[in-house]
């Protein structure tokens, strides 16, 4: 297998309110700009499990596997999140509101983690609607992006298809994700991803291995796919873990 550094990004959502704090009000007009906008409403994680539900995955089997495997996933991104042990400032720098910090995991494996502020009044429910509906171009994504849903498991753990393209001349890549959302409290949401061992028939030699999440390797699925990805128009990539 050809070796590759792999880059696992963790998103750290922080959800603030305004209040009467003098510092806040001064960085007011630049806090706004970096600030999403939200729709009036978002369709509810019943309602997109509904939509979907004829993706409902016929495999009793496979559904088990895959909530045994993000139950895992939930914990291990949990602590990775909340750990600030070995972390330090990414090269990066802020940018647009974003504070990077960057750690080693192994030789060949870097946890990127990323930390974004949302300044808003009672606004947290959207957040996390606009997060988890795949047709709302949320704004943790950049360049274009297009989301579907493959398989629905429960109303919280779906399996996406996601493709992105970071700039016009470049090539479009895609990754299959499995995602779930779990609430943890009142006022913490954990919305993991990770990609699991997917055939989807795509001429791509590189073997997938998950460093972190161990388990994801041997979870197997096989989908289907478009002409456009059996012939290798797309390139393939994968999401070893990501948590907000």
């Amino acid at each position: 297998m050809n070796k590759f550094y792999i880059q696992i990004v963790l998103f750290l959502l922080g959800i603030f309110l305004y209040g009467n704090n003098k510092a806040l009000a001064a960085d007011a007009a630049q806090i706004k700009s970096t600030q999403p906008k939200f729709k009036k409403r978002y369709p509810t994680s019943r309602e997109i499990y509904e939509n979907n539900k004829h993706l409902l995955c016929a495999n009793p089997e496979e559904t088990i596997e895959a909530e045994k495997l993000m139950n895992e996933v939930v914990k291990q991104l949990e602590y990775h999140a909340t750990n600030k042990d070995g972390y330090r400032s990414h090269p990066y720098g802020p940018y647009r509101g974003i504070d990077y910090y960057i750690k080693k995991h192994d030789n060949y494996t870097n946890i990127e983690k990323m930390e974004y502020k949302v300044y808003c009044n009672n606004k947290y429910n959207k957040v996390i609607s606009e997060i988890w509906d795949p047709d709302s171009k949320n704004f943790l994504e950049h360049g274009s992006v297009k989301v579907k849903i493959e398989r629905v498991y429960n109303p919280n753990l779906v399996l996406i298809q996601q493709r992105y393209k970071n700039g016009p001349l470049r090539r479009e890549k895609y990754f299959y994700a499995l995602v779930k959302k779990v609430q943890i409290s009142h006022d913490t949401t954990i919305i993991a991803m990770v990609s699991p061992n997917v055939n989807d028939h795509h001429p791509s030699n590189i073997k997938y291995k998950n460093p972190i999440i161990e388990n994801a390797n041997s979870f197997k699925i096989d989908i289907d796919s478009e002409d456009y990805i059996r012939r290798g128009k797309l390139k393939k990539t994968f999401v070893i873990a990501i948590v907000i």
